[in-house]
C-alpha cells in the first residue's frame, strides 16, 4: 500500500506517494504529491478540476472525519485502470473508494459499513463550503476545486436559464436542497422536469466534462443529485438519503461518472448511453399508438384567462359545460385536434380521482361524444396529492397528511381501483400527470416503508401507467419525467409551461425537446401553458409540428397579454394542423 500521511482533510505534513499519471484520448489524470490525496483533471492540455480521491458520508447529525488515507497500486483491468483507496472513518467501518479510469471516461464509487442511518452521500467532496468559511467541510482540498468556466444543467426552470457561472448552485432531481425559492430567481426554481437526468456538464475553452450520477432502478432513494457551487473551500456534489438508508449490511453509493465531449449536448448523450449500458434506467413497456400523434387541445390556458376577469380560481372553471362550448367554437373553425386534455380540477379531491358530478354531470357521456368523433380524453391528475384520502391512506408528517403513501398496499389498492373505474367504466383514454414535486425534504416522515426521494415518484408515475393501461393498451400517459429511470411509465413526455415573460419560445421548447429525445423520449407534447404575446404565441404554434405533438390551451386571447387571436390565424392553424397530420400519414376530419 501507498500510504499518505494521517490528515484531518488539510494539506499533508508529508509528502504523499502517488499513483503515475494516466493518459488517454479523452482526458489526462495526475496524483499531486503533497497535498490531501487528490487527483487533477485535464482535457486537452486545460485543467477542469481538482478532485479529492476520498469522499464524506455523513449520518444524520454527524459529518465524517477520515483519517489515514491509503492509496493501493493501481489495478490494470481489461481497457480500464482501477484505483482503491481506503480510509478510517470517525463514523463507519471498512470505508473503501473506487477510480475507475476507462479511455473515454471515469467512474467513482464509495462503500462503507456501520450501524447507522445514512444522510448525505457525497461525490469528490467531503461537506459543504460556506460562504465565507470552510462550512461543514474540513478545508479546500477536501472538496472539488473547478476550473472550468462554467456549466450546463438538463433541468428547464421558468427564466430559460440552463448555463451557470461555476458558482452557482444547482440541483437535478425532485425537491431541492441547494437551491431556494423565497425570492424570485426563476434560474433556481425547482426544474420543470421531475427529475430531468441527474447531469451536470462543465466547460472550459470548448472541452466539456459532464458530471452525472447512475444507480440500479429501486436504488434512487434521494430526491435529487446536488451542487453547492464554488464557495470558500471548494465545490460538493452530494445526494441526501434523509436517513431512509442503512448502512448495516453494507452501502455502496450511486456511481458518478465523468464524461468527454465537445458540447454539453454530446456530453448528454455519452451520459445517457452509459446508463443505459449499466442499466441504470428502464425501457418503455408499450409502443406508441397511432393517436397518440394528434394535436392536443387542453383547456387549461382557458381557465385561467377566463377565471382572470371573472376573479375567480382557474379550478372553478374545469366543468362540463366550458368544455363543451371551447370545443364547439374549435369545431366551428374547423380544427382537426384528436385529444382532449380536461385539466384542474374536475374531481372532487385531488387525491381521490373522483368526479365532481357538480362540475361534470356526465363525465362519460362526454367521453363517448367524443369517442364518436375520433377523438381521444385525457385527464389532467396531480402525483400523489392527499387531498380527500382518509389518513391512513397518507404520507404523515407531525400529524400532517403530506401525500399519498405509494409503499402502502392499501393506497396502491384504492389508487389503482379508481384508475381502473375512470378507464373501464368511464371511457377515459389516459392521463397527464402533474405537481412532481417530491413529497418532503424532512428526515422524520411517517409512512409504510422508507421509500424516499426519486423512488417515490417513480412508484406513483408506475401505478398510473401500468393500471391504465391494464385497462388500454394504448392509453397514452403523459408525464414530465425525462430521466431514464421513468421510461417504463411514461408514453409521452410534455415539455411543460412557458412564463409568461418567455420570449424566443420555439428556440426554448426546440431545447426542452432535444433534452428529452436524449434521454429516451421520441414522442412529446409541445404542451402551451402558459401563453405569452400573441407573436411568440404565433411564432410558436407553427413550429410546434417540427418539434412534437402540436398543443392548443385557449380559445379566444392569450394568456398574459390578453390579446384576440384574428380569424385568420385560426384558419391558418387549421391548415398547419392538417399538414402535420398528413405527414403523420393520420386523417382526422372534425365533425360539427
Amino acid at each position: 500500500m501507498l500510504k499518505t500521511a494521517p490528515i484531518l482533510l488539510a494539506a499533508c505534513a508529508v509528502l504523499c506517494a502517488a499513483p503515475p499519471s494516466i493518459e488517454t484520448s479523452s482526458y489526462t489524470v495526475r496524483f499531486p504529491a503533497g497535498e490531501y490525496p487528490s487527483l487533477e483533471l485535464l482535457q486537452e492540455g486545460r485543467l477542469t478540476f481538482r478532485l479529492p480521491l476520498v469522499a464524506g458520508l455523513s449520518s444524520p447529525g454527524n459529518e465524517e472525519t477520515l483519517t489515514d488515507i491509503q492509496t493501493a497500486q493501481p489495478e490494470q483491468m481489461a481497457g480500464a485502470t482501477r484505483l482503491s483507496v481506503t480510509a478510517v472513518s470517525s463514523l463507519w467501518r471498512d470505508r473503501r473508494f473506487e477510480w475507475t479510469f476507462y479511455s473515454d471516461h471515469i467512474e467513482f464509487q464509495q462503500f462503507a459499513t456501520g450501524e447507522r442511518a445514512v444522510e448525505r452521500c457525497y461525490f469528490f467532496s467531503n461537506g459543504i463550503s460556506a460562504g465565507w468559511d470552510n462550512g461543514t467541510s474540513p478545508g479546500v482540498f477536501a472538496n472539488t476545486t473547478v476550473y472550468a468556466r462554467r456549466y450546463f444543467s438538463p433541468s428547464p426552470n421558468h427564466g430559460d436559464q440552463y448555463y451557470f457561472t461555476t458558482s452557482m448552485p444547482q440541483s437535478v432531481g425532485v425537491l431541492s436542497e441547494s437551491t431556494g425559492s423565497a425570492a424570485f430567481h426563476p434560474e433556481q426554481l425547482n426544474g420543470l422536469f421531475a427529475p430531468a437526468p441527474l447531469f451536470f456538464a462543465f466547460e472550459r475553452d470548448g472541452a466539456w466534462a459532464g458530471v452525472g450520477l447512475g444507480a440500479k432502478p429501486g436504488e434512487y432513494l434521494f430526491n435529487s443529485l446536488e451542487y453547492s457551487g464554488s464557495r470558500f473551500a471548494g465545490a460538493s456534489f452530494w445526494v441526501n438519503y434523509r436517513g431512509y438508508r442503512n448502512a448495516a449490511n453494507g452501502f455502496a453509493s450511486p456511481l458518478m461518472s465523468i464524461q468527454f465531449a465537445h458540447s454539453e449536448f454530446d456530453a448528454l448523450e455519452k451520459y445517457v448511453a452509459w446508463t443505459d449500458a449499466n442499466h441504470f434506467g428502464t425501457r418503455k413497456r408499450f409502443p406508441n399508438a397511432p393517436w397518440h400523434h394528434l394535436p392536443v387541445f387542453c383547456g387549461w390556458a382557458e381557465q385561467t384567462r377566463e377565471a382572470a376577469v371573472q376573479k375567480i380560481p382557474a379550478n372553478r372553471l374545469a366543468d362540463q359545460m366550458d368544455y363543451e362550448r371551447w370545443i364547439s367554437v374549435l369545431e366551428q373553425r374547423g380544427l382537426p385536434f384528436g385529444t382532449i386534455v380536461i385539466d384542474d380540477k374536475w374531481q372532487k379531491g385531488y387525491g381521490t380521482f373522483d368526479v365532481d358530478e357538480h362540475k361534470w354531470p356526465d363525465m362519460k357521456g362526454f367521453i363517448d361524444a367524443q369517442h364518436a368523433k375520433r377523438r381521444h380524453v385525457v385527464l389532467w391528475v396531480p402525483a400523489f396529492h392527499s387531498e380527500g384520502l382518509p389518513v391512513e391512506l397518507c404520507v404523515k408528517h407531525k400529524d400532517a397528511c403530506l401525500a399519498g403513501d405509494v409503499s402502502n398496499p392499501k393506497y396502491e389498492e384504492f389508487l389503482r381501483g379508481r384508475i381502473r373505474h375512470l378507464v373501464a367504466d368511464l371511457g377515459v383514454d389516459g392521463f397527464k400527470e402533474d405537481w412532481l414535486g417530491g413529497v418532503s425534504n424532512a428526515s422524520d416522515l411517517q409512512m409504510h416503508e422508507p421509500l424516499f426521494g426519486i423512488e417515490f415518484v417513480r412508484r406513483f408515475q408506475f401505478i398510473l401507467h401500468d393500471e391504465t393501461h391494464r385497462w388500454k393498451p394504448d392509453a397514452f400517459v403523459e408525464t414530465q419525467t425525462p430521466n431514464p429511470l421513468f421510461r417504463e411509465s411514461s408514453d409521452v413526455l410534455r415539455l411543460n409551461d412557458i412564463w409568461f415573460g418567455a420570449r424566443d419560445v420555439p428556440q426554448m421548447m426546440r431545447r426542452r425537446a432535444r433534452i428529452s429525445k436524449i434521454a429516451g423520449w421520441d414522442l412529446v407534447d409541445c404542451d402551451n401553458a402558459s401563453s405569452t404575446t400573441l407573436e411568440e404565441w404565433w411564432s410558436y404554434m407553427q413550429e410546434q409540428p417540427f418539434i412534437g405533438i402540436p398543443a392548443l390551451y385557449f380559445v379566444y386571447r392569450t394568456e398574459s397579454s390578453m390579446e384576440l387571436v384574428p380569424d385568420a390565424k385560426w384558419r391558418q392553424l387549421a391548415e398547419i394542423w392538417q399538414e402535420y397530420l398528413k405527414s403523420q400519414g393520420l386523417v382526422l376530419t372534425p365533425k360539427p
